[in-house]
């Protein structure tokens, strides 16, 4: 599977990527016929109060992509939000690959070996 990562507004966030390669490790785990996913993740800016983590999500499968995109707020634990998000992210994906796996035999899904806990172990 190639992976592309975009980051933006994550300088001071360390984490990210860390964080981002356990979202690819969970995809790749879960479904051997994705070529490709790109993400995105723009950092927390702004006022206080709409500081929000956003993360768009493109995933190619066969000839279908799937496009997921979130945004958490930044909250107190801007770790924590990032890593919810992802998850969640994740868990949407699962859905929508599932569904593809449903109409191509061809896709080989992992009978939901890897859980959003799986995922956030591995990040």
């Amino acid at each position: 599977m190639h992976s592309c990562l975009t980051l933006s507004n994550v300088g001071r966030h360390w984490y990210v990527e860390r964080e981002v390669a356990g979202l690819i490790s969970a995809l790749r785990g879960y479904c051997d016929s994705i070529h490709s996913c790109d993400i995105n993740v723009a950092g927390p800016n702004g006022e206080q109060q709409t500081r929000c983590w956003r993360i768009e999500l493109r995933v190619r499968v066969f000839d279908e992509i799937i496009r997921i995109a979130a945004r958490a707020p930044e909250g107190s634990d801007p770790r924590q939000a990032l890593s919810n998000a992802l998850a969640d992210t994740y868990a949407r994906a699962r859905i929508q690959l599932s569904h593809i796996a449903a109409q191509h035999g061809d896709c080989c899904t992992h009978s939901g070996a890897e859980t959003s806990t799986c995922f956030e172990e591995s990040a």
